[in-house]
């Protein structure tokens, strides 16, 4: 062997691995064999393999026919297994077996359903367009499993037929197929066809409902079918369009009436929708060019449509209310302005009331107590006059032509909200001797609430933002006055401490939430990651202790796994919903490698010649013989020899990847009970 082993490294790179091989496949058939399964599964002669004889002549016949007419409207050949048991093994590794044994390739589906057993799974390869994990998932819960719950078996098989045509686009001879003369429906496969696309309408319209009726949070709308989120986005891009279009002219009759100014938010929000929209719009382009997208990045940008769409919808929701309240207080303006009159007599008569309880205050309490409303009546006044200002301005502007009355607006409101100001000053003074006797009472109670506060909003600080920093800065300066001015101005302190406490009630409540919402995100993402973690672990476990028969589709659908795990990881801080989406897009990525090695160490092992000692397989499946005999040991020697340790496949150090071929490997699946 070795004189052999040294002639063959004289030969080149690609002679010295043709040698390894016929050596290596010599030395396991000197030194032992595997055992093999008791009951293996076999190599299908038929597409219709029906050895539980549960099918009648008729129904085997009309099942071979419809397999075959699907292979002429798609160029997907399928493979009906119907036996009493698997034999002790789980359904998706007998139909993996089978699918290895077979030779399946990449245009074969595969349904295996044990009848006593009560097990079943329907297995297709992943590159076939339109036949998606989503789409098996759909065709096994919506047609297989009602009909095998009915042991209708024949029943199972023309619903997977039935299910492929509808995930796939038809070609004409599938219409044919469907349509009789003068456009009659053909009782069978054609007119089963159509009922599943009727039924596939109304599950789609369905779900539509659902989500025009109810509000769906982020996760869940991840959740949703891609047959529904692609008509909902363009439902929702649709009525966007229409809604800024229809905004956009309503708000240009109002800069006409009222100006830029007055209109200036109204303007900015419809700035922002259209540029959301013009966003959405160029997702939309991306999903309906030419170049196809992964079913996980079109879910993502329907995703990404449908939020950015309904947030552009709710902001300019937000300014509905304001927008009309502008428009009708013109309508009103007459109506405004004769109450607006009669309030300003009212508050003028009332600041001599308040002067003259002020001045009983003063006697009473002294001016230092009074001192932070001691000038109270003085600004109400300078407000009053203000609003009276501000009234005649706005009946000016109302007598002026139709058109040229927005100014009425403005004029308005600047006048109700100097006569608001006014009357709050005035109240403070009414108000004065029964908050000094708070004050006196409810301070150091109002003290420690706010000083509590103010310790959960360090915890908080994170979650509550500029509103709640902003807050915080007012309490603080607030309870700062309290501690040591309240003998000095026990009325001002009480009252700006007051303030600041329902201010910081407010952005405590928003904080409050967010860090609810993030802490609900955290625990999403947290079992999305450990889910992920035990799935990549599995998958990285099998496929490194079985690395000799282990096909490049595993191998990659494992890094990939690997890499968004870690990418999940980087990102939870940042951006947590993406996070536990790449997690659990790792954990189905790590689910398919599995399958896929699981597919290459069966048709691996059937492969193998036999064997008389058991261990060898063992070490050559793990790579370990390969390995040794590269490295020298199995010659005796110490020496590294001709093969490579640590380094690339090209220097020497590459063991053979596997010794079958990858017609089972990148397969997806769906099955379990019924």
């Amino acid at each position: 062997m070795l004189a052999a082993a040294t002639h063959t490294r004289r030969l080149g790179p690609t002679r010295v691995v043709l040698g390894l091989a016929a050596l290596l496949l010599g030395v396991v058939a000197l030194l032992g064999s595997f055992p093999a399964h008791a009951e293996p599964p076999s190599r299908l002669p038929t597409q219709v393999v029906d050895s539980a004889n549960v099918l009648t002549t008729t129904q085997r016949t009309d099942l071979q026919e419809s397999t075959d007419q699907l292979y002429t409207d798609h160029d997907v050949m399928l493979w009906v297994v119907y036996v009493r048991d698997f034999d002790g093994m789980p359904a998706e590794q007998w139909a993996a077996e089978t699918a290895a044994t077979s030779d399946l390739g990449d245009r074969d589906v595969l349904l295996t359903v044990a009848t006593e057993d009560r097990a079943y799974y329907f297995d297709a390869p992943e590159e076939i367009d339109g036949l998606d994990q989503e789409a098996l998932d759909e065709i096994a819960r919506g047609d297989i499993v009602p009909a095998l719950r009915d042991s209708d078996w024949a029943g199972a098989g023309e619903a997977v037929v039935n299910g492929i045509n509808s995930a796939m686009t038809p070609s004409n001879a599938g219409l044919y197929t469907a349509l009789g003369v003068g456009g009659v429906v053909v009782v069978g496969g054609g007119g089963a066809l159509l009922y599943r696309r009727r039924r596939k309408h109304q599950r789609i319209e369905s779900g539509l409902e659902a989500m025009r009726e109810q509000e769906l949070t982020g996760d869940e709308l991840v959740e949703q079918p891609l047959d529904v989120l692609d008509p909902w986005s363009r439902e929702v891009l649709t009525d966007t369009d229409n809604a800024i279009r229809t905004s956009e002219e309503e708000l240009q009759l109002a800069i006409g009436e009222f100006g830029e100014a007055e209109t200036a938010p109204f303007t900015e929000a419809l700035a922002s929708a259209k540029q959301g929209l013009a966003e959405s719009f160029a997702v939309r382009q991306r999903l309906d060019d030419a170049i196809p997208e992964t079913p996980d990045e079109q879910r993502a940008m329907l995703v990404q449509i449908i939020t950015t769409c309904t947030d552009v919808d709710a902001a300019l929701d937000a300014q509905v209310e304001n927008f009309d309240a502008m428009r009708n207080l013109l309508i009103n303006a007459d109506t405004r302005l004769d109450e607006l009159t009669r309030k300003l007599v009212a508050a003028r008569a009332r600041m001599e009331r308040s002067q003259t309880k002020m001045d009983a205050l003063i006697g009473k309490h002294g001016e230092t107590v009074l001192v932070s409303i001691a000038d109270n009546v003085d600004l109400a006044r300078e407000e009053i006059e203000f609003a009276e200002h501000s009234a005649d301005q706005g009946r000016e502007a109302v007598s002026a032509p139709a058109g040229e009355q927005g100014p009425a607006v403005a004029a308005i409101r600047s006048a109700e909200g100097a006569l608001d100001q006014a009357n709050k000053l005035l109240d403070a003074i009414d108000n004065a001797e029964g908050n000094i006797a708070a004050a006196n009472t409810q301070m150091p109670a109002l003290i420690d609430e706010v000083d509590g506060e103010l310790t959960e909003a360090q915890a908080l600080a994170g979650d509550g933002g500029p509103a709640l920093a902003t807050a915080v800065e007012k309490a603080t300066a607030a309870l700062s006055a309290a501690r040591t001015g309240f003998d000095d101005d026990p009325l001002g302190t009480f009252t700006a401490l007051v303030d600041a406490d329902a201010d910081l009630d407010d952005a405590l409540d928003a904080a409050r939430a967010t860090s609810a919402e993030r802490q609900r995100r955290s625990e999403l993402f947290n079992a999305a990651v450990t889910s992920a973690q035990a799935k990549v672990s599995t998958a990285s476990d099998f496929i490194s202790t079985r690395r000799g028969a282990i096909q490049s589709v595993a191998r990659t659908r494992l890094a990939e796994a690997q890499r968004l795990l870690t990418e999940a990881t980087e990102s939870a801080q940042t951006d947590p919903t993406g996070a536990a989406q790449s997690a659990r897009q790792a954990g189905r990525l790590a689910d398919q490698a599995l399958m896929a090695a699981q597919g290459d160490v069966v048709q691996w092992q059937q492969s193998q010649p036999p064997q008389s000692t058991p261990s060898v397989g063992g070490v050559v499946l793990g790579g370990i013989l390969v390995d040794s005999f590269l490295r020298g040991t199995l010659r005796g020697g110490g020496g590294r020899g001709w093969g490579g340790g640590f380094g690339g496949y090209g220097s020497g150090g590459r063991s053979p990847g596997s010794f079958g071929g990858s017609g089972s490997s990148g397969r997806i699946g769906v099955g379990g009970r019924f």
